[in-house]
């Protein structure tokens, strides 16, 4: 695309959003991201929960900041295969049936991925078909879904799709799209974060002199199921403040706008975040001549927001890009 060219964000989004992560299961995007770490941080790591660490060393090692963005991205689990090839599935994460529609899908195999169809059935039905008659009168669940596979349950058993399997968004549906000034694809949560957070990890790494303090950066795993890896990083880590890097869903009754001036969380779902830290970084986007946008959210969860509920840190925060459609 013409709107990529030179701009590095753009096509390190070309190469990111493009990779699998459903949580539990992001061998993929670890062999994409890890080298970015290796080039810009020492003491590289991916600890026992599945996070990739680096630390950017600073002037000083007193009171480091950990940053972290979550390489996972919403997907489905296998609950079981059917005799008849079809695919029982669950969601990893807070994804509904709509948000995906009908389409192509990719199971995830040891070697390989395997091509699939997230499918409710035929419209051409009466009540006799009861999962397609249910979804005409109800909201569609993943109960009702079925991923068609065109195999059988013994080929697919020699291709190690089996019940605990991952299946995600095809890939050939995962390229991303400009429209008008904006980019969009699957998964911008939380991999533009991510993107965001390799580049000034490079930036960093390479300037003139160190930043105040060591920073260590985290790409985090499972964060859309539990938060809980971030967790066991923070607690991990000789950190005391924690910044997530994330998305901003922007809605009417958030009083947020779509534009690019980022968003500072200052309460979601699990509680309040520090003020002090929040309040500085709104003022850092005004002297910089960014700007900041201020957000209270009551449907939103972060890395932070679930390390400082298991107390593995005490100052968190939360910086974001603005986001239309969120889990879509």
């Amino acid at each position: 695309m013409s709107e990529s060219c030179g701009d590095p964000l753009v096509e390190l989004l070309e190469l990111i959003l493009v990779t699998h992560s459903p949580g539990g299961d992001e061998e993929e995007i670890d062999r994409l991201i890890l080298p970015h770490f290796e080039r810009s941080c020492v003491d590289v790591r991916q600890d026992a929960a599945g996070n990739i660490i680096g630390r950017i060393p600073g002037a000083s090692s007193d009171n480091p900041l950990l940053i972290a963005a979550h390489k996972d991205e919403l997907g489905l689990i296998v609950k079981r295969v059917e005799p008849d090839g079809c695919l029982r599935v669950q969601e990893l994460g807070g994804i509904t049936p709509w948000k995906y529609g009908e389409g192509p899908v990719d199971i995830l195999t040891p070697q390989d991925t395997i091509p699939g169809v997230l499918s409710i059935g035929s419209m051409h039905s009466t009540e006799e078909t009861a999962r397609v008659h249910y979804c005409r009168e109800n909201p569609v669940d993943w109960a009702s879904t079925r991923v068609q596979t065109r195999r059988t349950r013994d080929e697919l058993r020699a291709l190690r799709v089996h019940t605990g399997s991952r299946v995600v968004v095809a890939r050939s549906r995962k390229p991303p799209l400009w429209v008008g000034d904006c980019i969009c694809g699957y998964a911008l949560d939380d991999k533009a974060a991510v993107a965001v957070m390799l580049l000034v990890m490079a930036e960093l790494a390479s300037a003139f002199s160190p930043p105040p303090r060591d920073i260590y950066f985290a790409a985090t795993s499972i964060e859309e199921q539990m938060s809980g890896a971030a967790a066991f990083a923070a607690s991990e880590l000789p950190v005391r403040s924690m910044l997530a890097l994330e998305i901003g869903p922007v809605e009417p009754e958030y009083d947020l706008e779509l534009n690019d001036s980022p968003i500072v969380w200052y309460k979601d779902r699990l509680g309040a975040y520090s003020k002090p830290m929040c309040d500085r970084l709104v003022r850092l986007g005004e002297a910089i001549g960014t700007g900041c946008q201020r957000a209270v959210y009551s449907r939103a969860a972060t890395d932070a927001s679930g390390a400082r509920l298991a107390g593995a840190v005490g100052e968190v925060s939360v910086l974001s890009f603005p986001a239309l459609n969120s889990h879509g």
